[in-house]
């Protein structure tokens, strides 16, 4: 039994110096020996140096190229190659355009920038392909570009219509080379939006597009901002009626009145809280006693104070007809006055007026010079000499009747004799 487990150390005790001596080697084999190697690192990025210096210098930037990438194939001691290919992401390939001063098509030669904690003295290059890159430098050049929307996405709820809208900037400022500036059209806003009740406000993104309508590649391209503020103005539409109110007089009422307006109907637009009340439209007062039995008035269209009329029409004409009436002119002659200044003679200059009076048919053929009275109301007019008064004629005996028109008459106004 003792002599069993004497054997069972002796060899545990033999594995550890053989893993002893095996590390031993190994670590003389790797930092002793070490031999070397080579390894091939594809897709190392083409950078340039200056190119800040050719932009705010030469006016100049790099178009076609910049996306350039090289293969290199590294020799060195295997630990080295090792440590450069864990930072490969760290390796890039340099051109230095400093010495650029034309736009134009350039091949230069490039060195490679190694990863930090990799000793170049250890490496070299033992290739690279390509040997030089190819790249053109053109013009730089700035412009305005407008900026548009399309809302052809934008959907509002029912009874609810797009205003307007609108963008914080009308241009975008873009910065890049001349060929692909120039190709730029506009930059494009798309919205997309559902079911819309109300105004709002958003920040946006923007595409440059060409005439077609085609995405512009962004890659040599810079601008001042990436977003645009949208405002967007969703409100209330609502289609009314128009009307007018009569006054009645000249023998007849809005019972005798038929009427049509053109157009009957506005279509209006505004805020909700607003536009709920507004049920009507009403254009001003018609009255009926300096109103012919046919008549068309324009009359303008008056809004709201918060309302705006989606229509456009200014004006409206109201054609007004007046049924079971007649029309006669009866010459009046009695002429009378009132509020009479009691230290003023009064006469009339003026004669005979001929009235126009309107009335039923089976009335309008008895009404004659008798039945009409004229008063003038001096109570405003204290100068002597001639004046024109306004009066009121009446027709006596027919009150269903009445006089259609305006009148006057001149009356000579002297001091009376002591």
């Amino acid at each position: 039994m003792k002599d069993s487990k004497i054997i069972t150390d002796s060899k545990i005790i033999t594995l550890i110096i053989s893993l002893v001596v095996a590390v031993c080697l190994w670590i003389y084999v790797v930092t002793v020996v070490n031999p070397d190697g080579e390894t091939l690192i594809s897709d190392i990025p083409v950078v340039f140096s200056g190119e800040e210096v050719l932009q705010e210098d030469q006016n100049l930037i790099i178009a076609d190229g910049r996306d350039a990438t090289v293969s290199v194939q590294f020799s060195g001691k295997n630990t080295e190659l090792k440590k450069l290919l864990q930072a490969r992401s760290e390796l890039s390939a340099v051109v230095d355009v400093t010495n650029v001063r034309s736009a134009k098509e350039y091949t230069l030669s490039y060195d490679i920038s190694m990863p930090s904690g990799v000793s170049e003295s250890e490496i070299t290059i033992s290739d690279r392909r390509p040997a030089r890159i190819t790249f053109s430098v053109e013009r730089l050049v700035t412009r305005q570009i407008p900026v548009k929307g399309d809302f052809s996405g934008l959907e509002v709820a029912d009874g609810y219509m797009l205003e307007s809208t609108s963008f914080d900037f009308d241009t975008v400022t873009v910065k890049g080379p001349e060929s692909e500036v120039s190709k730029i059209e506009s930059a494009l806003v798309t919205v997309s939006r559902t079911n819309l009740n109300r105004s709002f406000v958003q920040d946006v993104s923007y595409t440059l597009v060409d005439a077609d309508g085609n995405a512009v590649d962004m890659t040599n391209l810079t601008t001042d901002t990436d977003t645009l503020e949208l405002t967007a103005s969703v409100v209330m539409y609502k289609e009314v009626p128009l009307d007018v109110t009569f006054i009645s007089g000249g023998g007849a009422t809005e019972a005798d009145v038929t009427y049509t307006i053109s157009p009957e109907t506005v279509t209006l637009s505004g805020d909700a809280t607003i536009l709920d009340s507004v049920n009507k439209i009403v254009l001003g007062n018609i009255d009926l006693s300096t109103t012919p039995n046919s008549k068309d008035f324009p009359m303008s269209i008056l809004l709201p104070d918060g309302v705006k009329n989606v229509s456009g029409e200014e004006e409206a004409t109201v054609s007004v007809r007046i049924k079971n009436r007649e029309t006669a002119v009866v010459r009046a002659t009695n002429i009378t006055f009132i509020n009479t200044d009691d230290r003023l003679d009064y006469s009339s200059v003026t004669q005979l007026i001929q009235v126009t009076v309107r009335a039923s048919a089976s009335e309008i053929e008895k009404i004659s010079t008798n039945n009409l009275r004229v008063v003038a109301d001096m109570a405003d007019f204290t100068q002597v000499g001639k004046v024109n008064v306004p009066v009121e004629i009446y027709v006596d005996g027919y009150a269903d009747a009445g006089v259609v028109g305006e009148y006057s008459v001149v009356v000579s106004i002297t001091e009376k004799e002591e």
